[in-house]
């Protein structure tokens, strides 16, 4: 284990975010058993601090914020998930959420460095010389990106929501769902979080906006449309649920719904370079410098 080795650090958060998985799920079926009762918080928060760094080392290799191949989107989106988990949980005390949420960062993040197709290692090539040609458009990427880990969160706690409906519509008794915070909260949580998530990638389209004002030739037509379409579609989940038109089950089934189709989007999504070729690169995310 090499601690000035972003894969290894990775590698490492991943772990610790099994073991809060691990001894989060004893709070509910181990009530009595106080010793590991702060012990998924503490593990969550050192598997913050290897995936920091982890990133930094990253970042500094490619001189830039690290968002140049599938791994780096979804480590930087996993980044993003626990970080924000981290400061709501002063304001929303969810049981279970910080589980949820390590359980996920693990697996997924533990995926994509299984998959070695997913961090090509673009920053070794001769002629690189930086990830992103100009600060704004690192601005953009990255507030793109962080909304992402928002609406990570916000599947998240949807989908706690579905299964504590279930739960008392089964009217039988259920472990894992009284341990769940009340829906009425996993219902107001969720409609925050989409609040927080559709302003900062509503951010990220202004700045990316300015810049393909600009530069239009940079942005693949595939891009613009997908770019705008999930925009509209946060944007029109958020309308539908502060008029009371969507709620409950179907706005929780939506959210989740939504998050999928962006997570999916980050693969199909392509932008042009000065040099008229075309690279894969993460919805809301402009060109890099061109090679």
């Amino acid at each position: 284990m090499n601690i000035n080795e972003a894969r290894d650090l990775l590698w490492l958060a991943g772990g610790f975010y099994g073991l809060a998985l691990l001894f989060g799920f004893f709070k509910p079926f181990k009530t009595e058993f106080h010793p590991f009762r702060e012990t998924p918080l503490i593990s969550i928060i050192c598997g913050f601090i290897f995936h920091t760094r982890a990133l930094y080392l990253r970042g500094l290799d490619v001189h830039g914020c690290p968002l140049g191949n599938t791994l780096e989107r979804v480590q930087f989106i996993l980044w993003s998930l626990i970080i924000t988990y981290l400061i709501l949980r002063i304001l929303w005390r969810l049981n279970l959420l910080g589980t949820f949420c390590a359980g996920i960062s693990m697996c997924a993040g533990w995926l994509t460095l299984s998959i070695a197709s997913a961090d090509n290692h673009y920053w070794l090539e001769d002629n690189y010389s930086r990830l992103f040609s100009d600060p704004w458009i690192e601005l953009h990427a990255s507030i793109a990106i962080f909304s992402y880990g928002i609406f990570s969160l916000l599947a998240v706690v949807c989908f706690m929501y579905i299964i504590q409906r279930q739960t008392l519509l089964s009217r039988k008794s259920n472990q894992l769902g009284s341990f769940l915070p009340p829906i009425n909260d996993l219902e107001h949580a969720s409609y925050r979080l989409l609040s927080v998530g559709v302003f900062f990638l509503t951010l990220s389209m202004i700045v990316g906006g300015m810049h393909w004002a600009k530069q239009p030739e940079f942005v693949t037509s595939s891009k613009l449309v997908i770019t705008i379409a999930l925009w509209l579609g946060y944007i029109l989940l958020f309308l539908l649920r502060m008029g009371n038109k969507l709620f409950g089950s179907r706005f929780a089934k939506s959210c989740i719904a939504l998050f999928f189709i962006a997570i999916l989007s980050l693969s199909v999504v392509n932008s042009k370079t000065t040099d008229s070729k075309e690279e894969n690169t993460p919805p809301n995310l402009t060109p890099t410098q061109s090679e």
